[in-house]
């Protein structure tokens, strides 16, 4: 199976995906996504990393430590693909609460959420649970000017093979971290 579908995350949370330590994904829309809102168009795609917006004081002290070399990289030539996802579970979350509660599934400081929150508060905050997958081999992508901008989804010139895509979490426990997401977003 191929994909050119790609969806704009921090390159340190496509990082934390792909080693099984971030399933939750937070959006509320980009500048140039229509009206500004998110709209969750595709239920599978590449995580496509970003360094743009990405701020280490957002990201819990360990993980700042563990990921320090993605934190301080500059944006590369090439756009490496390295993690496919698709969509377990959404819910619109109207309580950050929820957030500190989920601690386990991310990587964010409480401060990052109530930024996000702050940032066009009338707009819905979507709450996705992923299911990470490695690709059995990192594809770089040369970016293209409409890759570029604050917006979500990206339509890649040329599909990326997913084929032979392992899962960063075994089955069972996904399950199991999956049921925890439900009942605790109600």
């Amino acid at each position: 199976m191929e994909t050119a579908i790609a969806l704009k995350e921090w390159a340190i949370i496509t990082q934390a995906a792909g080693a099984g330590e971030q399933v939750i994904l937070l959006r509320k829309g980009g500048i140039r996504d229509p009206q500004g809102l998110f709209a969750l168009e595709h239920r599978e795609f590449l995580l496509y990393p970003t360094w743009e917006h990405q701020k280490k004081e957002w990201v819990r002290a360990p993980f700042q430590q563990k990921y320090s070399a993605v934190l301080e990289a500059k944006e590369p030539a090439q756009v490496p693909f390295s993690v496919y996802a698709g969509v377990a579970y959404h819910t619109e979350i109207k309580n950050l609460s929820v957030f500190t509660r989920l601690e386990k599934y991310h990587i964010w400081t409480p401060e990052f959420f109530a930024y996000r929150a702050q940032y066009h508060p009338e707009s819905p905050t979507l709450l996705a649970v992923i299911r990470a997958y490695h690709l059995p081999k990192t594809v770089n992508v040369s970016p293209e000017p409409d890759y570029a901008g604050c917006k979500s989804w990206v339509n890649l010139k040329r599909p990326v093979s997913v084929d032979g895509g392992e899962p960063v979490i075994e089955n069972r426990k996904f399950r199991t971290i999956l049921e925890e997401i439900r009942e605790v977003c109600g």
